[in-house]
C-alpha cells in the first residue's frame, strides 16, 4: 500500500469505527437547508443562529411535524456570552429530531425577535407572531417574527 493511499484509508477507517461507537453525532442541517432527506431510524438536528442579547428566541411552532414520520427529541443551546456584561450573548439553538417512519412532513421553526411572538409559556398553545395593533405601522422585517419551514422526507433504509 502506498503512503498516500494509507493516509486516505486511515481517516476513512477511523470514521467508520467512530460511527459504530456512537461518537459521531447526528447529521446537522443549517438554516439554508430547507429540504432534508434522512433514513428511518436516523437522528438529525436543525441548527439556527440566535442572538439572545437582542432578546431573540426560536421555537418549534404549529402545525407540528407528523409524529408518524418525525419525533422531536429536544432543544439545546450553545450560547457564548461575555461574562463581564449581563445580557450579552449569541450562539446557536439546536432542535433534535428522530426519523421514525417513512413519509414526508414539515417542521416549522419560528424566529422571534424581542416582543415579536405570543403564546406558549404559561399562556400555553402554540407560539405565533404577535398581532400588529390596527392603525399601527408594520414593524421593519428585522423586528417581525419569521417562520422557517423545513420539508423532511424519511426513507426506508
Amino acid at each position: 500500500m502506498t503512503g498516500s493511499l494509507r493516509r486516505l484509508a486511515l481517516p476513512a477507517l477511523l470514521m467508520t469505527v467512530l460511527a459504530g461507537c456512537g461518537l459521531v453525532g447526528p447529521d446537522t442541517y443549517e438554516l439554508d437547508e430547507k429540504h432534508i432527506q434522512v433514513d428511518e431510524g436516523e437522528e438529525f438536528t436543525l441548527s439556527v443562529p440566535v442572538a439572545t442579547a437582542m432578546g431573540e428566541w426560536w421555537y418549534l411552532t404549529s402545525p407540528e411535524p407528523d409524529p408518524d414520520v418525525v419525533r422531536k427529541n429536544g432543544k439545546r443551546e450553545d450560547i457564548e456570552a461575555d461574562e463581564d456584561v449581563d445580557g450579552s450573548g449569541s450562539g446557536t439553538d439546536f432542535f433534535d429530531f428522530k426519523a421514525v417512519g417513512p413519509g414526508t412532513t414539515t417542521i416549522r421553526l419560528i424566529q422571534c425577535p424581542h416582543g415579536a411572538c405570543v403564546g406558549g409559556g404559561d399562556a400555553g398553545g402554540p407560539i405565533t407572531p404577535s398581532p400588529v395593533p390596527g392603525g399601527s405601522p408594520t414593524p421593519d422585517k428585522k423586528y417581525r417574527a419569521t417562520i422557517h419551514t423545513y420539508t423532511v422526507t424519511v426513507r426506508k433504509p
